[in-house]
């Protein structure tokens, strides 16, 4: 590092992606932090160059999520102070916008977008509800029509038929528990397409595309310990594609196509990191199969709402493939694909804050053996430079979810705390996505503290196995689900830290269930337990009640708008540990939400977060 860096700087990489295609197939939009939170831009596709980009947007709060309509008008969404509350935009080809909604207290989400109609949900009927409305395109001509209400879970649009007479869409039960419903316009009555097949078990349940009228390309881990293609038909028969199981052994997690395109391009996710392949897919089966190859061994990344929703956007000619792409040194990028002959090129000139690239650490992937057997991944990040003579302090980074993965992608804050001279260490334990159904259900409801007792033996690991760590520095870190690892590692197994973090972390699954937003409830009782049936494991696994057991400094950030941890998780914590001496930080964000979306309050956290790490550890 020169003298003259700053450790912020790292804090200030641009990440951009979620690339939209203009029906020209000649432009693309994507969202980009550039400015410090997510904005909207757009610039022209040319072979092989990175041209200068336009920025559509200048709000105060983060643009998200791009999609071009048939008629080339732009739409995002935009929320306030991270409350999640998204509002529509609309960006005219001349670059004039207008907001198509102003609803502050309401939440519109959009779904996906056919040649002739916009589909999203909101709760405007009822606000523990999200509905299901259509949008004839040109909007600003138009009035939002209510198409369907759900009698129960959370339903999404994946996919239509040409005419938009027929909706396929996804009813989610639980983030891994969903079933899939075609939906027809003209009686307005719902069909579910797997209630037949699945039962009452849990399964995942993805559409892909429309292959005809009566058979629908499907993702799912029916029949399967993994999430693979399939074929499901309108009248409910399911057909696994078993001539394409030899050439994709991991789970697939993203896909796109045009309207007409002949190849279907998806993403196979090894060991969390992303194969591109495409194929040819017909009723009976696959026709053609590529693996793509591509320069970086990286991540193709999708978020959510919150960022963008897709990692991968196909033009409408089929001509041009958009990918959002990282690896550990690489930051998060637009990248074009020609198809023809196959070229890539960064379409994006994303800033890196001045860093050389070499100041950039790649991890390594690595396993050990937990409590019983269990074999679990890690990644592992070590500083530049020598090794100190004990080994590098640790931060032991948890994901949340807890349905996610850590991935082998480019992270700010991983090599912001990289360059102050700490070792990362990313576990996926039970419970992570990405590795089968077995492993992502080990830590369901009464398991949830086997998860836990993984960070333990990953830390008794790192203290035996490794001697570039320093195992007797080690933090604990994690945010939202990984806050409450935070909370339970510190308390279960408390003599193994020197100190936590933790950032819009649960604390108590009681309250967290009643106070968290009513529309994802019934979601998060999938995978914790209910209120109704399982109180007495909700008390048990909930930190609250064991704060006398830490022993070790806590750091606690918190947003005052996050609607899907309440503040109240945070503050009961804080007051607890108060109340017992014990050593405690608390810094909170009044216009940040569920996380830190806006650089001023990254740099502001996470400085003194590593002030403080560097006075106790």
């Amino acid at each position: 590092m020169t003298p003259e860096t700053r450790f912020e700087d790292y804090l200030a990489i641009e990440t951009a992606g979620g690339a939209t295609w203009h029906p020209n197939g000649k432009r693309i939009a994507f969202t980009s932090n550039a400015t410090g939170l997510f904005q909207i831009y757009t610039c022209e596709i040319e072979k092989g160059k990175t041209l200068p980009r336009t920025q559509l947007t200048d709000e105060e709060d983060r643009c998200t999520n791009p999609r071009y309509l048939s008629d080339g008008n732009l739409i995002f969404t935009r929320d306030r102070g991270g409350d999640e509350n998204f509002q529509i935009g609309l960006i005219e080809e001349d670059g004039k916008l207008h907001w198509l909604t102003s609803d502050l207290g309401a939440k519109y989400r959009i779904q996906m977008n056919s040649h002739q109609y916009l589909y999203f949900t909101a709760n405007l009927t009822d606000r523990d509800r999200l509905d299901l409305y259509r949008w004839k395109i040109p909007l600003q001509d138009n009035e939002p029509e209510l198409i369907y209400q759900p009698d129960r879970g959370l339903v999404e649009v994946a996919g239509f038929l040409p005419d938009d007479s027929k909706i396929l869409m996804i009813q989610y039960i639980g983030n891994l528990d969903q079933h899939l419903l075609s939906l027809d316009i003209k009686s307005g009555k719902a069909l579910d397409l797997t209630a037949a097949i699945s039962g009452n078990q849990r399964l995942v349940w993805q559409v892909v595309r429309w292959l005809d009228p009566e058979n629908i390309l499907v993702i799912t881990d029916y029949q399967a310990d993994i999430v693979r293609l399939a074929i499901l038909t309108t009248s409910g028969k399911f057909r696994p594609l078993d001539d394409i199981a030899e050439k994709v052994q991991f789970e697939i997690e993203d896909y796109t196509h045009s309207k007409d395109s002949i190849w279907t391009y998806f993403v196979e996710n090894q060991e969390g990191y992303s194969t591109l392949h495409r194929a040819k897919f017909a009723k009976d089966g696959v026709t053609d199969f590529e693996t793509l190859q591509f320069p970086l061994r990286a991540v193709i990344s999708a978020g959510d709402a919150r960022s963008w929703s897709k990692g991968l956007s196909l033009s409408d000619d089929e001509h041009m493939l958009a990918l959002t792409v990282s690896s550990g040194i690489q930051p998060t990028n637009v990248w074009i694909m020609n198809i023809k002959d196959m070229s890539y090129w960064e379409a994006n000139e994303a800033s890196t804050a001045g860093l050389e690239p070499s100041f950039f650490v790649e991890s390594t992937l690595h396993r050990f053996n937990s409590f019983d057997g269990l074999s679990v991944p890690y990644f592992r990040y070590l500083p530049q430079g020598d090794i100190p003579s004990n080994g590098w302090p640790a931060i032991l980074m948890i994901h949340g979810g807890p349905e996610a993965q850590m991935r082998p992608d480019f992270n700010p804050v991983i090599q912001f705390f990289l360059s102050t001279g700490f070792a990362i260490i990313t576990p996926n334990i039970r419970g992570s996505t990405g590795y089968g159904r077995v492993y992502v259900d080990l830590d369901n409801v009464e398991k949830r503290l086997d998860s836990i007792r993984d960070i333990k033996y990953l830390a008794l690991h790192l203290k035996v196995e490794d001697n570039e760590i320093d195992g007797k520095r080690l933090v604990v870190y994690g945010g939202s689900y990984g806050g409450f690892a935070v909370l339970s590692a510190m308390t279960e197994h408390p003599d193994l830290w020197k100190a936590g973090v933790d950032i819009v972390g649960i604390s108590n699954f009681v309250t967290f269930l009643q106070n968290t937003a009513a529309w994802r409830r019934f979601l998060r009782e999938n995978e914790y337990g209910s209120l109704e049936h399982d109180m007495d494991t909700l008390i048990k696994v909930s930190p609250i009640h064991k704060v006398g057991n830490i022993t070790a400094p806590l750091f606690i950030i918190q947003g005052d708008n996050d609607e899907r941890v309440p503040l109240s998780e945070s503050i009961q914590m804080y007051q607890k540990l108060k109340e017992k001496g014990l050593s405690v930080e608390m810094l909170r964000f009044e216009d940040e939400g569920h996380g830190l979306a806006k650089l001023k309050n990254r740099i502001k956290a996470y400085t003194e977060v590593m002030d403080w790490l560097k006075e106790i550890v």
